[in-house]
């Protein structure tokens, strides 16, 4: 719904494991880094929808 809009998602040492735009081709997270499982563990997402709003922030936990 938001072409505009920018999904990150960090591990715990700031290095970005994914990021997708929005619109049409918004690809969701399926806890994967470059193909490959990411580990068990607590990421942290921004969500900025460049609304002129905050984003929204917060953690997510992988659990398998």
């Amino acid at each position: 719904s938001y072409e505009n809009a920018l999904v990150q998602v960090f591990n715990r040492w700031g290095g970005i494991v994914f990021e997708s735009n929005g619109g049409e081709n918004y690809q969701g997270w399926d806890g994967t880094n470059k193909g490959e499982e990411l580990p068990v563990g607590t990421y942290y997402y921004i969500i900025d929808l460049n609304t002129g709003d905050n984003p929204q922030t917060g953690p997510i936990t992988i659990i398998r």
